[in-house]
């Protein structure tokens, strides 16, 4: 997982070059430049997983989700769980774990996995040297699943994206509040309606603007 075998990606790469002359007129004007970003498929022979988690103070509540899709943008399965009590960190570190492990378990073995916690992104990928941090100290147990979990695959690749284009991701983890822990993880192999608008939005190439 780590090494060679793991990379950061952005998916607002390929937009910067595309709008350098928009942002040089921005600052002509004294306007904050803009970022366009969308969701973008795996590269082929790849499947991508999109993890959120969620938290309510409302009883205390935490809970993960995440959809798993193949490289021509097609729902492969999602995902649902309550989780026991804990942070917003640890939510987001318990969606990417569940989404490796359930993912690996169907068989998939070259993953690329997006979280809109760039927090969470950076202690997997940076462990060993943040051991001491606090966060660290605290997920210590999920941080070392997630790490021994992934060497049973061949590549993962492990990416910060925005809010916008992790909104499916989001809707499952949401619908996990209403679960309890002890029922497990939910698995839908079939689109659930509450993420049909995210999902087609990310089919066609929805661009936001940040």
């Amino acid at each position: 997982m780590y090494g060679d075998q793991c990379r950061n990606l952005h998916s607002w790469s390929d937009s910067e070059k595309t709008s350098i002359g928009m942002k040089n007129s921005m600052r002509e004007n004294n306007i904050r430049p803009s970022r366009l970003i969308w969701w973008r498929p795996p590269f082929e022979g790849f499947v991508k997983i999109n993890c959120d988690g969620a938290f309510t103070r409302h009883g205390n509540k935490a809970s993960a989700g995440g959809v798993v899709r193949d490289w021509r943008g097609n729902f492969i399965f999602g995902f649902s769980s309550g989780l026991k009590n804990g942070s917003v960190l640890t939510a987001e570190l318990e969606a990417i774990k569940i989404g490796i492990e359930t993912t690996i378990s169907k068989g998939y073995k070259n993953l690329m996995v997006e979280s809109d916690s760039k927090v969470a992104i950076n202690i997997i990928t940076s462990f060993v040297a943040q051991q001491n941090n606090d966060d660290t100290r605290q997920n210590q147990d999920v941080i070392s699943s997630i790490m021994e979990i992934s060497k049973t695959a061949n590549m993962i690749y492990l990416n910060h994206v925005f809010r916008e284009i992790n909104a499916a991701a989001d809707g499952l983890a949401k619908h996990g509040l209403s679960l309890c822990p002890e029922e497990g993880v939910k698995v839908f192999e079939d689109p659930p309606y509450f993420i049909e608008s995210h999902l087609y939005l990310d089919r066609t190439g929805k661009i936001y603007c940040r």
